[in-house]
Order: C-alpha cells, then structure tokens, then sequence
C-alpha cells in the first residue's frame, strides 16, 4: 500500500523543528517569561534570526542522510520480493476512492512543513525557508513513483505526484500568507472489520494501521484564533480550539482489475465530516522541547464531537470521532 510508503519515508521528518517557529524569533505557542528560558532549555532549540551556516549546514546534512537512510532501506525491505520491469505509468486515480491520494497529500504537507521549520530554525529568510523547503517536501515524495515505477505490480503515477505537488504548496501558501501554518493536514484512524475480513491484503495487528483505508480519515484543520479580529472575543478564545473538515471511505476491499463494477458501486461509499479540532501546536509552553513534542504530535486529528454525511446513512453525529 502506498500510504504505508508514505509513512516510512516522513518518518524521520518528523522530528523536524516546528513550523511556528517564525523569523521574529518565537514560537507561536511559546509563553515569555524572564529569563526567556530556563537552564533546562537548550538555546540551540532557539530559531535564529539571520542565516547559521553550521545549523544549515545541520539541516542540509541530516536531510539529506535521512533521504538516503529512508530509500535504501525501502528499496531494499519493500521492494526487493517484488520483480522488477522497465519504467511505466499506471493509472490509479479511480481506485480506493482516492483515500490514497489523500496519503500522498498528507505526506507532501508534512515533509514540506517540517523542512520550512527547520531552514526558519536556522535563520533562513521566510521566502527562502519556504520555497526550500516546500521544494524538497514535493522532492521528499516524487520519489517513491520512481520505485513505484520499476516495479511490475505497480506503476508511477500522475495522481500522487499532483497530491504530492498539492500538499507542498499548501505549506508554502500557509508560509507566504500568514508566516505560520493556519490550514494544516492531519490524519486519523478507526479500527474496522474490513482489516479482519481481507488480512491478506490490510495485513496483521501492526499493519493494519497503515494498509486499511477504510480507518483513515484526511483532515483540513483551520486555527481560529488568528483570524479573529483584536477584541476580548479574541483574547478569551482558546488558541488551541479550531475547526476541521475531513474525508474518508469505506468498504475498500481493494484494487480494481476489471474496472468499477456495480457491486463494488454498491459497497463503497464516502464520507464527508465537519469537526472540532484541537491543536496541539497551538498550545503554550516554556519549553522548547515541549513544544517540539506537541508539533510532532500535531500530525495527528484527536477525537472530537464530529458531524458526518455519507450516502448510505446521510447525517451521522459522533460525540467522539477518531
């Protein structure tokens, strides 16, 4: 499965410094205090405000150890029981009602969000650290349809380099608009019995985490908090409380051989959600190995009271929707 990919090659990127870390030098949830900070945090956490040749070079040189870490190990684990053929394009779009693509948009926000943290982390100027950094998320991505390319089950793909190409740039917009990520992709994942129904194909009690589609619900989330005009409105609201709209599927059984027949009309069915969304990056903190926790931690949609439509129920309210 794709999304599973997905995953492996972001995995190292998500430790990468917070997006909220501006070029004026403190964190959007970052709470003052005298002194700044305390002895028990590190002034090398700290975002500089003009360009550090050894935190770039940092930057440049675990990036580019964990792109060949990821790759290699991927080619060799994922791919090496798989033949291999000359390079080709498959069409996926039609398949798993797009909740892959939605994996691949994800991925490319992600990767591309933690790079522009880190260049603004080492001081690099907003519209550099986003243009780099939203270019190698895409890069971070566009080469799994490489492998994908090589490999005779599977096929490169026009659709997940555009998703990929999608979620980078809403990163960049975010940076250029806003100076900070104000609409963000998120995931999250409810267990279902289609995972127990098809193991070979969703896997065991690990993997079915990241193979079953049907669990996995895409999020666009929106901070409130900033958008709200100065007013006491504004200095109550919680930073940390923001909206979400989300889109999943179900009864995905698998590929599509023989094109989209009837029955397989007739088992799948989309979702559409509207939610609350609780932001952990948004949360304030003194300490900057705190907030590096809450914004890796931020990847993920927490449960909240969640209005879902879908075709085969209509309106479905969820006091807790994962």
């Amino acid at each position: 499965m794709r999304l599973t990919k997905v995953i492996i090659c972001l995995f190292f990127l998500a430790a990468g410094i917070p997006e909220s870390w501006s070029q004026a030098g403190l964190p959007y949830n970052w709470m003052p205090r005298k002194p700044a900070y305390s002895k028990g945090d590190s002034a090398f956490m700290l975002p500089d405000t003009l360009p550090n040749r050894k935190k770039i070079l940092w930057v440049n040189a675990t990036t580019l150890g964990g792109y060949g870490l990821a790759y290699a190990g991927m080619s060799y684990t994922w791919y090496r029981d798989y033949p291999r053929t000359s390079f080709h394009f498959f069409d996926d779009n039609h398949e798993w009602a797009q909740v892959d693509k939605t994996g691949h948009f994800m991925g490319g926000y992600q990767g591309s969000r933690g790079m522009i943290g880190l260049f603004k982390w080492a001081g690099l100027p907003r519209w550099k650290a986003a243009l780099y950094g939203s270019l190698i998320g895409f890069g971070t991505m566009a080469p799994l349809e490489i492998l994908d390319g090589f490999a005779e089950k599977w096929g490169a793909s026009w659709g997940d380099l555009v998703a990929d190409f999608g979620g980078a740039a809403l990163a960049f917009g975010n940076e250029m608009a806003w100076s900070e990520q104000r609409i963000q992709a998120k995931v999250s994942y409810h267990p279902t019995p289609y995972a127990n129904a098809r193991p070979d194909l969703f896997g065991d009690t690990y993997t079915k985490y990241l193979k079953d589609y049907n669990g996995h619900t895409a999020w666009l989330t929106c901070r409130i908090h900033p958008f709200l005009p100065e007013s006491k409105l504004k200095d109550k609201y919680p930073r940390w409380l923001g909206v979400a709209v989300g889109y999943g599927a179900n009864g995905l059984l698998g590929g599509y051989e023989n094109g989209i027949t009837p029955a397989i009309r007739e088992r799948e069915f989309r979702q559409y959600y509207l939610a609350l969304d609780y932001d952990l990056g948004a949360i304030k903190t003194r300490s900057g190995a705190l907030h590096l926790l809450l914004e890796v931690l931020n990847v993920i949609k927490l449960p909240s009271p969640t209005l879902e439509f879908n075709s085969k129920s209509g309106l479905v309210w969820h006091w807790l929707y994962m």
